[in-house]
């Protein structure tokens, strides 16, 4: 099982060049960002301080990780999630497929579909109800974008004439799509098209159980759930057994980083790095 590291990505963190350059030293095999393009004064009042005052200042992923792949030759660089529903889709297209030739295919492309209000200030056309829908039906645009010459599609949320979209991702046909879904109905509507999950271990609760609904959702969409990547994001300082856990349950990858004591103070990182570092050969 190969580890990660999620940043908050914001001006008071490492700087994701020199972040990735350390992850890349400590044998680390990704680093995560997230995104919040905007967030809703009204809804900010509901969200812990320290964790609003992060979200406000979070940096763009996409160009924040092109950073990092300039710095590294081999890191993976993930998104922890992006949220497509609130870019355009032209230039997503464009700057995923950049990002993922210019880093010579290391793109890991998770995504979600965010919170109510940050939707409903980025789009009037797309109700919160229809969020999964859309989501695949963007998905499906963004594919005929990343592999087509004379780029058409006629959907129910996006329909474009044909259109030269270029580059083409590194990776073919398209990165890597990782899904944040937890719940049966979004689950059955991505399974259709992600190419693995990304969840958090803090939201599933019984880890173990959650997996193995997981798969059956997988099997009944007409899904190996042997093919598709599983990604857990661990809350806190997890132990060494605990990632064992996780890796015989069949996680491919776990993500640290989130909830991690004195998360907010980039003077902890290093260190915190170093203690996982110690993890790496015995997981890996």
């Amino acid at each position: 099982m190969d580890l990660g590291y999620v940043s908050l990505n914001t001006p008071d963190d490492i700087a994701p060049d020199v972040l990735a350059t350390e992850l890349e030293a400590r044998g680390f095999e990704s680093l995560w960002v997230g995104e919040h393009p905007q967030v809703p004064v009204a809804s900010g009042t509901g969200m812990p301080r320290q964790l609003l005052a992060a979200q406000r200042q979070m940096w763009d992923p996409l160009v924040s990780l092109m950073m990092a792949a300039q710095a590294t030759e081999k890191l993976r660089l993930g998104t922890a999630v992006a949220l497509p529903l609130e870019r355009e889709l032209f230039t997503l297209a464009k700057q995923v497929a950049t990002l993922d030739r210019l880093s010579a295919g290391r793109l890991l492309f998770g995504m979600g579909v965010g919170v109510r209000p940050e939707l409903e200030v980025a789009t009037r056309t797309i109700a919160w109800s229809e969020r999964y829908r859309a989501l695949a039906d963007m998905v499906a645009a963004l594919e005929v974008l990343w592999t087509d010459d004379e780029s058409s599609y006629r959907g129910e949320f996006f329909d474009f004439e044909p259109v030269w979209s270029y580059p083409k991702p590194h990776q073919r046909p398209r990165p890597p799509l990782l899904v944040a879904a937890t719940g049966p109905k979004a689950l059955q509507s991505c399974l259709k098209w992600a190419d693995g999950w990304l969840p958090g271990d803090a939201a599933l609760g019984d880890v173990p159980a959650a997996l193995d609904r997981f798969r059956q959702l997988a099997h009944d969409a007409g899904r190996d759930p042997a093919t598709l990547d599983l990604t857990i994001m661990v809350w806190g300082e997890p132990t060494l057994e605990v990632l064992q856990g996780y890796r015989e349950l069949g996680f491919n990858r776990a993500v640290l980083g989130g909830g991690r004591r004195d998360g907010t103070d980039p003077a902890t990182t290093l260190p915190f790095l170093d203690r996982c570092a110690a993890m790496v050969e015995q997981l890996t």
